[in-house]
């Protein structure tokens, strides 16, 4: 799924707090894969417009161990809500400006040998 990814963007469930730890399994399974090594990533922490979804900084603390797997790429979590739209504009313009400020530096290949 990786190959020639010039960005990454993950959305997070804010109202499923049940399924966080699962969601956090499966970013850290994304996050530490080689070919993804650098590529910019956003995560949009989705449902914000619902009241009592968990907000911005209770996703980073639930996330806060996966801080060292991130490395020195690009990262930023948005809120947003994909029914009204708000935040979702912020979160690809920001997207956008990293993938053309790495223009210079393509997307990783796995190896086949």
């Amino acid at each position: 799924y990786y190959a020639e990814s010039h960005g990454v963007i993950y959305i997070i469930d804010s109202t499923d707090e049940e399924r966080l730890s699962e969601s956090k399994r499966a970013f850290e399974k994304m996050v530490t894969n080689e070919i993804l090594e650098g590529v910019p990533l956003l995560v949009l922490a989705n449902k914000q417009d619902i009241e009592n979804c968990l907000s911005i900084p209770d996703i980073k603390t639930a996330f806060s161990d996966c801080i060292n797997k991130i490395g020195k790429r690009d990262c930023l979590t948005q809120g947003c809500s994909a029914l009204t739209g708000k935040g979702v504009n912020e979160g690809i313009e920001w997207m956008v400006k990293c993938v053309v400020r790495n223009i210079h530096r393509p997307p990783r290949q796995k190896d086949i040998t």
